[in-house]
């Protein structure tokens, strides 16, 4: 399960196998949709940010996006995490999609100014729409986890990888050091940023690799 959180709580997306038979999935207690965020400003935003991730990836990878309460739902160490994409299955408690903390749609100017927070400690790569990075983000999660098992993703593996372990050496500007955390992050942190227009040599590279691999 991946989130996007602060520096203190940011995580990878640990390779879990995701549980693909909705006999398993479960809805969180307290989620509803996004016509439950109050602010008509943020709620666009948050559309805006699927639609741009469905125009330039062809698609939405996830059709669950939801608010819920990530500390009752998903613990108290979730509490400051800005959205979760889960997997299903076991390690994610059965749930099964992307869900944005309520605690930040009921106040979205803490929403903007603490993800501006984390790009101002350098730990997300800077854009200047971040509630927009973070729906993309967890999107690129769920795109990648989608893929990840089948014959052309284990296939495009090494390749990936080891432009991520050139990518940590060369230190390239415009990123954070969120994307170092693992490779799973840095696919995320790349293909948010291809989405929103920051691309340069490493994304266009991972991009290349995707789509030669059918991915």
């Amino acid at each position: 399960m991946a989130k996007s959180g602060q520096r203190k709580g940011g995580t990878g997306a640990g390779g879990v196998r995701p549980d693909r038979s909705a006999r398993f999935d479960l809805v969180p207690s307290t989620a509803q949709g996004l016509s439950s965020i109050a602010d008509p400003k943020l709620r666009k935003e948050v559309q805006e940010a699927i639609s741009r991730f469905s125009t330039v990836f062809g698609g939405v990878p996830e059709r669950v996006v939801k608010v819920v309460d990530l500390a009752a739902d998903f613990g108290a160490q979730f509490a400051d995490s800005f959205a979760v994409q889960a997997e299903g299955g076991v390690n994610s408690w059965y749930y099964r999609g992307i869900f944005i903390n309520r605690a930040y749609t009921d106040n979205p100017k803490e929403f903007r100014a603490r993800v501006r927070e984390q790009y101002d400690l350098g730990w997300f790569s800077p854009t200047t729409k971040p509630v927009r990075h973070i729906i993309i983000h967890e999107l690129a999660h769920a795109k990648w986890s989608s893929q990840k098992n089948s014959r052309n993703a284990r296939k495009a593996a090494p390749e990936i990888s080891k432009l991520y372990r050139q990518w940590r050496r060369e230190k390239r500007p415009g990123w954070g050091n969120y994307a170092r955390v693992n490779r799973n992050e840095f696919v995320a942190e790349a293909l948010t940023k291809h989405a929103m227009g920051s691309r340069d040599r490493y994304t266009k590279k991972l991009m290349k690799i995707l789509e030669a691999n059918n991915l």
